[in-house]
């Protein structure tokens, strides 16, 4: 499944709808009826230190949260028209690439003359650097030993007053899709209530045309592992099953899915551990439910599911889960 982390903020919603405007101006300047982009996201994590991307797909275009919180307007505006450039050579001459039409699409929708993507990309990328060094000294500020924390503070201060770095004070909440399919199954359905408690997000199942998705709210590093485990617990399954089934046993998908997650479940933390969780989702509904969904309240519905059981099946995936590693914590990684 193809995805990408998006973020949410008041200041950052603010610049998609003035995307969204540029966008609608320059499709009603050229006479363009059809949207060139169905979907305009901020997001954190782009591949390569990316500024934006188009994705022709699904017509999706990216920018990245460092440009928004680091870059110009005119830097901004000229990153969008870029990827409205590369929708509209899309569209028109059925091309994704840089050459001759895209150069003249990106005249058409009046992209600055001598506009360098990489010389703002290394611009920005030394800024969010200096950015993540304050992050770093700002945590050690809370360091139980007074000189260690006095001495970070200063130095985090210092940086902040030499490169006009103010301390983020806009709420954010970092959102993914998990999983979309027309139903979900009961083993998919407790995969990921396991992934929900596991990594701390706050989990909303929502409806579009007959399509269920299964979507993740959290801070990055949550939304991250949630990504992460959800997808290593779904290609274990899988490749368990296939083992099974080649060994010429006959194995229900959801009755092992059950198996391998109490098993799991009763590896999970300590009981304080479970608790901090709970507590960091409820942050997370109420960040999405401020953020995303504001005058909204979120509802925990329970579904009855029905299962036959198969204890050979059920006693499979419980041996499958004793084998398997999960990590703790995952290193950040690029999702595009």
């Amino acid at each position: 499944m193809q995805r990408t982390i998006t973020v949410r903020s008041t200041a950052i919603d603010s610049w998609t709808r003035r995307m969204r405007a540029i966008q609608r101006e320059k499709e009603a300047t050229l006479g363009i009826a059809r949207p060139l982009a169905s979907s305009i996201q901020i997001a954190p994590t782009l591949d390569g230190g990316k500024l934006g991307f188009f994705r022709p797909d699904n017509l999706l275009i990216a920018i990245s949260e460092d440009l928004i919180e680091d870059g110009t307007d005119s830097q901004i505006t000229n990153v969008f028209l870029h990827e409205l450039a590369h929708a509209l050579d899309y569209r028109v001459n059925g091309k994704i690439g840089h050459g001759q039409s895209f150069r003249e699409c990106c005249r058409a929708l009046g992209v600055d003359e001598g506009f360098d993507k990489s010389a703002i990309r290394l611009s920005i990328g030394r800024m969010s650097a200096k950015r993540e060094r304050i992050r770093k000294l700002m945590a050690l500020s809370s360091s139980p030993f007074e000189n260690e924390s006095a001495i970070a503070i200063r130095k985090a201060q210092s940086l902040m007053l030499e490169n006009g770095i103010d301390e983020r004070t806009d709420e954010r909440i970092y959102t993914a899709p998990l999983y979309s399919s027309h139903r979900f199954s009961y083993g998919v359905k407790a995969i990921l209530g396991y992934t929900e408690r596991m990594s701390g997000i706050f989990l909303i199942t929502s409806s579009d045309g007959g399509i269920r998705n299964a979507i993740a709210y959290g801070s990055l590093p949550e939304v991250e592992f949630a990504i992460y485990l959800f997808d290593y617990l779904i290609s274990s399954v899988e490749s368990g099953i296939r083992a099974a089934r080649e060994d010429g046993i006959r194995i229900s998908r959801d009755n092992f899915i059950m198996g391998m997650i109490d098993t799991l479940s009763g590896k999970m933390p300590a009981d304080s551990t479970e608790t901090a969780i709970a507590a960091i989702q409820s942050l997370n509904m109420e960040r999405a439910g401020k953020i995303v969904y504001p005058g909204m309240k979120f509802i925990r519905k329970a579904t009855k599911s029905y299962l036959s059981f198969d204890e050979g099946s059920y006693g499979q995936g419980k041996g499958f889960a004793d084998k398997l590693d999960i990590p703790n914590a995952m290193a950040r990684k690029a999702l595009e």
